[in-house]
């Protein structure tokens, strides 16, 4: 087997070991907080894990003989095709919209709203969070309209904000993120496991954090919007609203929220260490950096290229994995198409001198929900053979990355990696291979 062989087998059989079924079935047998003393049971499930983390629940209430106690029909709302019908329970299932969010993610925010609003104080609401949230479950404040809160998250996105600072923004201008869902649900109880796609694993930012206390403010948000000097490009009733915050009348988010507890179940760390244990497995001496990227794409490409060369002088074996995880930006300076994984990956390669040509080496990196950018693909896989096709086909890489156009690049050098969807979703990993022997 090649490097790209088994960059791409480690990768896989983690992910596919990654189930969100089995890591909520596993996670409430082991920590027994649903008791048999409560008088009903509200279950929600929503994000790109939504249907496998509603399937390992409900396995669990029916083992626990627990089913009688469900009220109503659970709910899914997934970017996927859900099915009616789960562990022969109805399902009400809503196929909602990511990454922009619709009228389908107001639809569907609306029905999670009335469900759990019905919760009395010895009830149980359980929230199964995954990311992809945040555009799947949408509802606006009233002052605004839907095309604002898009509006709002594309000005950021395309300034090249961070996770964070996006979700900070969208807390704020929303009736059930920043732990207004929480406060939905009181009087009940409310627990939520959350399958984490945010690098610090902030719950306030895990789906713009609906079961969890935020700590930002509306002079946060405000800060964020003259950070990227964006003033006139927010929509006019936003900005108003922040102002309006700023100035105390309008109610901040919740700080504190007493009826609520949260747990992640899963996240981007987690599975680097379990990408490490199989990598160990083929052979390989991992090294986990302790470091994320979120940077700019380009940037961290460049950045992750300098780690190999560190390593390469420093590490004494052989035969080493690097495995690193993120969620970096792209700054959109083109019209090409691409992802941040593609992008990444095509800076590092365009960094790539002999001192790694002259071994054996490969590098994936990959969107761990199987979806990166607007593109069919999840990420990028290479190694020399890309170099080779590179230097073959005399492409002009700079050009490609002032363009944004990753996508198209990798398809020349015949270096995309595509998985389809994985319905999970904990960021974004790199595993670079290096073997001296071969």
């Amino acid at each position: 087997m090649t490097l790209r062989d088994d960059a791409s087998s480690i990768y896989k059989s983690c992910i596919k070991n990654l189930n969100p079924s089995s890591r909520v079935y596993d996670y409430l047998k082991h920590n027994n907080f649903i008791e048999k003393d409560f008088e009903s049971l509200f279950v929600v499930s929503f994000g790109k894990a939504s249907i496998g983390m509603m399937d390992g629940a409900l396995k669990y209430i029916i083992d626990s003989n627990l089913q009688s106690k469900i009220l109503g029909d659970p709910i899914v709302v997934t970017n996927q095709n859900c099915p009616e019908l789960i562990h022969d329970v109805t399902i009400n299932a809503h196929t909602s919209s990511h990454p922009t969010p619709s009228e389908l993610s107001v639809s569907a925010a609306k029905d999670v709203y009335a469900y759990v609003a019905d919760a009395q104080a010895n009830d149980i609401v359980l929230v199964l969070i995954s990311g992809g949230g945040s555009s799947l479950l949408s509802m606006p404040i009233e002052e605004i309209t839907l095309e604002d809160k898009i509006n709002t998250t594309n000005v950021l996105l395309k300034c090249g904000a961070n996770i964070n600072e996006i979700n900070s923004i969208r807390k704020h201008i929303s009736n059930i993120k920043g732990g207004k869902l929480a406060m939905i649900c009181n009087p009940a109880n409310c627990f939520s496991l959350i399958i984490s796609d945010v690098i610090n694993d902030d719950l306030s930012t895990i789906a713009s954090g609906p079961t969890s206390p935020d700590l930002t403010t509306y002079n946060d948000c405000l800060e964020i919007i003259k950070k990227y000097n964006i003033e006139d490009e927010i929509p006019e009733n936003v900005f108003n609203i922040l102002i309006s915050g700023k100035d105390n009348k309008k109610p901040e988010t919740p700080k504190v929220l007493k009826n609520i507890t949260n747990n992640i179940i899963c996240s981007n760390r987690i599975f680097r260490k379990e990408l490490s244990a199989v990598a160990h497995k083929y052979g390989y001496k991992p090294i986990l950096p302790d470091i994320d990227l979120n940077s700019e794409a380009v940037t961290e490409g460049k950045n992750l290229y300098d780690l190999v060369e560190s390593v390469l002088k420093d590490e004494s074996s052989n035969k080493f994995a690097i495995i690193t995880g993120g969620e970096t930006v792209v700054n959109l300076t083109g019209d090409g198409v691409g992802g941040r994984n593609q992008e990444l990956s095509v800076a590092f390669l365009d960094n790539v001198n002999e001192n790694l040509a002259s071994l054996e080496w490969s590098l994936l990196s990959v969107g761990t929900d199987g979806i990166d950018g607007p593109t069919s693909a999840a990420g990028a896989l290479l190694d020399n053979t890309s170099l080779e096709l590179l230097r073959q086909k005399d492409l002009n890489i700079k050009d490609f990355l002032i363009n944004n156009d990753s996508n198209t690049f990798l398809k020349k050098i015949d270096s995309l990696f595509i998985t389809g969807p994985s319905g999970n979703n904990v960021a974004d990993i790199q595993i670079i291979l290096v073997d001296r022997n071969i």
